[in-house]
């Protein structure tokens, strides 16, 4: 393992991810030192980039220098944040369903004549429902979709610990948190690590995860070195991990303590990975032919980094009037009051009603000039409204997602079911793209999740039975269907089309089996 960190050509993507997680966790003191050319994000063929335009980038707005005395306005609006919230919200606000489907070669018990008819069901499947149906899961996946929609991917690991739970449970890791090794676009295998400082040393526990094993192994080093490698016992957080030892370290223990290897490896009893990578979309345009950064995801961020500076310049601005727009007030000298202490000048009191002893000439009165004049500049809401608007339309072009999911109202007032899911049509486009990814990761995460639950807590549940498919994932839809529509869409196919297919009709949702139990119920 390299001593450099992140090792080669990975700190390519890392510079990058700390370009996107400073706009998603609103760091503007590493977007200015990005962009004023403090910090190269990263190199190609020897040419240096910064976050993906080449040359300086003095010119971005959060690069302009600010002299230390200079108060100048500068706010940083969340927009980042609420986009990659927004993607993890269509993806998994609602939980989605992993279920097994009934296998064609498999034939069902029928019932006696009269009784309801039998559902097929897995036999893992209520093992299924205990691990990945749960609150806690759920917001895990939710933290798994906002991690791949900033960074541009994440990984879901399968992680157990007796101690917190009787099953295993899922545990998401960020992209800027994982080096992985990909064979023909897929995962083969992944080191994930957590960080712990002290000082300016950097505590990293690295997971490798292989097919059929985990080694979990602690270094002490620096921000750009992994460092030596020391015992896992060092660190208060990770001395837990000595409780997973197998059985050929303790006899090794108990023979030569000195001998204890300094690293914990365990079996999972699943020959498959037990980590899954979903990207949030492919590819990263300028990474697709960089080797291991190919099979890599795209953030939302990506590419929009110029707009999301100029919304923060249109916002700044539009504060800067609203500070403007209180006015101020422009005093004469004659109207202020000594303060009788040398050095400190004179004070003027704003609540102060008459102001005697002006000495004002013949002259300057018949001016009639005031001593004290008023300026007041106009808070131009409107235009900076429609700049700032016009900003988000853009990104929402850009990324995919509907006007209406970023606020943007088009005027029309109240609209009807069917208007409002034509207005989300982009947004539902978007989801169900990154749905391919999340479907594939989810599916082949549940198979590992089961077998390895299945080694660590075989006397807890049932049979996990036949593994060799893997289970379906439903999302369900962004927009409901208008039931009103639905009703009258089964109506008109009575006569042309068989039962089955109405109820289908009125349940998208349903599988074969409950449309089936649907049907006998409308015979009966």
């Amino acid at each position: 393992m390299a001593d450099t960190w992140p090792p080669e050509p990975f700190d390519i993507a890392f510079d990058r991810f700390r370009e996107l997680d400073a706009w998603w966790t609103g760091d503007t003191q590493t977007l200015a030192n990005i962009y004023s050319g403090q910090t190269v994000s990263h190199t190609v063929n020897g040419r240096a980039y910064r976050g993906g335009v080449l040359g300086t980038l003095s010119k971005w707005w959060w690069g302009q220098p600010v002299a230390d005395d200079e108060q100048r306005m500068k706010m940083h609006l969340p927009l980042a944040a609420d986009l990659c919230t927004l993607s993890a919200d269509l993806l998994f606000g609602e939980a989605p369903q992993v279920v097994f489907r009934k296998p064609d070669d498999v034939q069902v018990e029928q019932p006696a004549e009269g009784a309801k008819p039998k559902k097929w069901r897995h036999e893992a499947q209520d093992r299924l429902d205990a691990i990945i149906g749960s609150d806690e899961a759920h917001a895990e996946m939710l933290l798994w979709g906002e991690l791949a929609a900033a960074l541009g991917g994440a990984y879901l690991a399968v992680a157990w610990d007796p101690a917190v739970s009787d099953h295993v449970f899922p545990k998401a890791y960020a992209a800027d948190c994982a080096i992985p090794v990909f064979q023909h676009g897929r995962l083969v295998s992944v080191r994930l690590w957590s960080e712990y400082r002290d000082g300016k040393e950097v505590f990293r526990l690295v997971e490798e995860h292989q097919p059929g094993w985990v080694e979990y192994s602690l270094y002490r080093g620096t921000e750009r070195r992994l460092g030596d490698l020391v015992p896992i016992s060092t660190r208060p957080e990770t001395v837990h991990y000595e409780l997973l030892r197998n059985e050929s370290d303790l006899q090794v223990a108990l023979a030569d303590p000195a001998a204890l290897p300094m690293s914990v490896k365990i079996g999972t009893g699943s020959q498959r990975l037990a980590v899954v990578y979903m990207p949030n979309a492919r590819p990263v345009r300028d990474w697709r032919k960089l080797g291991p950064l190919a099979n890599l995801g795209r953030s939302d961020l990506d590419g929009i980094q110029d707009l999301l500076d100029k919304v923060d310049q249109v916002w700044s601005s539009l504060m800067r009037d609203v500070d403007n727009g209180q006015g101020r007030l422009v005093v004469s000298e004659e109207a202020l009051d000594l303060t009788g202490k040398p050095g400190e000048g004179a004070k003027f009191d704003a609540y102060r009603q008459v102001f005697v002893g002006i000495a004002a000439s013949l002259g300057k009165a018949a001016d009639s000039k005031s001593p004290i004049e008023q300026v007041q500049f106009d808070i131009r809401v409107e235009e900076h409204i429609a700049t700032f608007e016009g900003l988000l339309r853009r990104i929402a072009s850009t990324i995919g997602y509907s006007e209406a999911h970023l606020g943007l109202d088009d005027g029309r007032g109240a609209m009807t079911a069917t208007e409002i899911t034509a207005d989300l049509s982009d947004s539902e486009r978007t989801r169900d793209k990154k749905a391919l990814y999340a479907r594939a990761a989810l599916s082949k995460w549940a198979l590992v999740a089961l077998e390895i639950d299945k080694e660590v807590f075989g006397g807890v549940g049932d049979s996990i039975g036949d593994l060799s498919t893997a289970p379906d994932v439903v999302f369900p839809p962004i927009s409901q269907a208008d039931p009103e529509k639905l009703t009258r869409i089964a109506a008109l196919q009575e006569g042309i089309a068989s039962l089955k297919e109405r109820v289908r009709t009125m349940r998208p949702d349903w599988d074969d089996d409950d449309i089936d139990a649907e049907v006998e119920e409308i015979k009966a």
